[in-house]
């Protein structure tokens, strides 16, 4: 008996940093698949969604020992007009590409092509765009450094001790 899988593939959007001085200001924006999902529609940054882009991140970055931030993660599933559509992460890129946000260029790695210089409130802005169908932000939807400061887990330990 043959068995078959869905052709539909659950798919999510993925933001992360490193914090160092060379991606100062920087994300990156992905995409990638996630194992044995039995829903198409999850909340963003749910541990779902969390687990699949961290196991990604980790694929190209843990054997060069690179520490990131893992900022954001959606579904690129949504329900439009009672119709189930997606976006991918190369939509997200063009949207910031048109709307004047500039891609990081690496002296090192000219293959690194999915980091721009901008804030997570500006890709959040943008992952909207590409649900709406649009083809660029408004110049009042960019904004500058709203990027949270996302703490280490034995840093948050040493701030909330240094409070009490």
């Amino acid at each position: 008996m043959a068995t078959f899988g869905s052709a539909l593939t659950s798919r999510l959007i993925y933001v992360f940093a490193i914090n160092d001085k060379e991606h100062k200001g920087c994300l990156k924006i992905g995409e990638t698949s996630i194992d044995n999902c039995n829903s198409l529609f999850l909340e963003p940054n749910c541990e779902i969604l969390n687990k699949a882009a961290r196991k990604r991140i980790d694929q190209y970055t843990q054997t060069a020992g690179i520490s990131y931030q893992l900022l954001y993660t959606e579904m690129t599933l949504f329900v439009k007009d009672r119709n189930v559509t997606s976006f991918n992460d190369k939509e997200v890129h063009s949207i910031l590409d048109r709307s004047g946000i500039k891609k990081k260029e690496f002296s090192t790695n000219k293959k690194a092509t999915e980091w721009y210089i901008t804030d997570l409130e500006t890709v959040k802005k943008a992952i909207q765009a590409a649900k709406d169908g649009r083809k660029s932000l408004n110049a009042s939807e960019i904004s500058n450094d709203n990027t949270p400061i996302i703490f280490r887990p034995e840093q948050r330990e040493a701030i909330d001790r240094t409070k009490k």
